[in-house]
């Protein structure tokens, strides 16, 4: 005969804490597995924040000082000044001490073939040598740039700034580009001379800043005052923020005092002079330490607070720095400089 019998009460209860237990490990489990997750995206957040303001730095700095092995003449003040094409300065006191660079960079596409195509950015040459007004190849390729860069790569290069386009040239006749210099006497101290190459250029300065959303990656490009330390005419600046949620930048600048171009034997330094002279320069360490927008979380939601910033990073110890939620991923990349040396080029 069939069993009309049920559970009894206690049955039911001891099922019912069973399953309230496994529903709790479950509920637990996932929590857990949702904060570790959650961890990770925010590692993988700080680990890609580094990494990319980083490259950007990197990727200029492949590029950089083309022409200006020997020095870049600019205005300052109405008088011939010889800089460096790379500088920068160590711990800045108002960002954190954190370093800056600046580089002058020549137009990426300036060395391609165009036959003086529209906005092609390739470079031009000098028809004629001598002061004053450059009498240019080709005026139409080289796409509007708010400076430009004479360099004949046997000396010192030029920088223009305040272009004005009086003879505009497709390739078939002499263009001719005046530029705020040529009014100034014996600049610059070397004259220009007949093939020299004049490519499109700018001034680019990498930078963290500091404000009340965080501290994030910097870049400003201008027209160089040529005081030192270095600055932009305010009129002249344009910002963008690059990369949020990066809390220092470090550089290193290899100089090689004996000139062997032993790059084992190079010293690094900490800053940089805009001044040109000096052992020269022939590699750059870059270093990123980026961080993420959440705080790291334990499985039971308190915040992880056992981090601290990158230290020793080059010269800046924040070994007694308070530990917090955030943890920091750093990049580092070490960057050759062939376009500084003459004998590579």
């Amino acid at each position: 005969m069939k069993s009309n019998r049920g559970f009894t009460t206690l049955e039911l209860m001891v099922a019912t804490a069973i399953t309230m237990v496994a529903i709790v490990a479950v509920c637990t489990l996932l929590i857990e597995s949702g904060h570790f997750t959650r961890n990770n995206e925010e590692i993988i957040k700080s680990n890609d924040g580094a990494r990319i303001a980083g490259e950007f730095i990197v990727g200029a700095l492949r590029v950089a000082g083309v022409g200006g092995a020997a020095g870049v003449w600019i205005n300052n003040a109405g008088t011939p000044k010889l800089i460096s094409p790379i500088f920068g300065t160590d711990a800045i006191a108002a960002e954190g001490n954190t370093d800056d660079i600046w580089v002058v960079l020549s137009d990426r596409r300036a060395f391609k073939e165009s036959n003086c195509a529209l906005n092609s950015g390739s470079g031009a040459s000098l028809v004629t040598g001598g002061p004053g007004a450059l009498n240019l190849s080709c005026t139409r390729s080289l796409a509007n740039p708010s400076m430009l860069l004479v360099a004949n790569f046997a000396g010192p290069a030029a920088l223009l700034t305040g272009l004005r386009v009086l003879t505009p040239s497709d390739g078939t006749v002499v263009g001719v580009i005046d530029y705020s210099e040529s009014s100034l006497a014996g600049f610059p101290p070397r004259a220009f001379l007949q093939g020299d190459g004049v490519f499109g250029a700018s001034v680019v300065h990498f930078f963290i800043h500091r404000d009340a959303s965080g501290s994030a990656l910097y870049r400003e490009t201008g027209v160089l005052t040529g005081a030192s330390p270095p600055a932009f005419v305010s009129a002249t600046v344009s910002r963008v923020m690059l990369q949020p949620n990066i809390e220092d930048l470090q550089i290193a600048y290899g100089v090689d005092p004996p000139g062997l171009g032993q790059p084992d034997q190079y010293v690094f330094q900490n800053g940089f002079p805009d001044v040109f002279g000096g052992p020269p320069l022939r590699a750059v360490r870059v270093s990123v330490v980026g961080y993420h927008d959440r705080p790291m979380r334990s499985g039971d939601g308190s915040t992880i607070n056992a981090y601290q910033p990158v230290s020793l990073l080059e010269n800046h110890d924040q070994t007694a720095a308070p530990k917090d939620a955030f943890r920091r991923s750093i990049y580092t990349r070490r960057v050759e400089l062939p376009n500084l040396s003459p004998g590579m080029l």
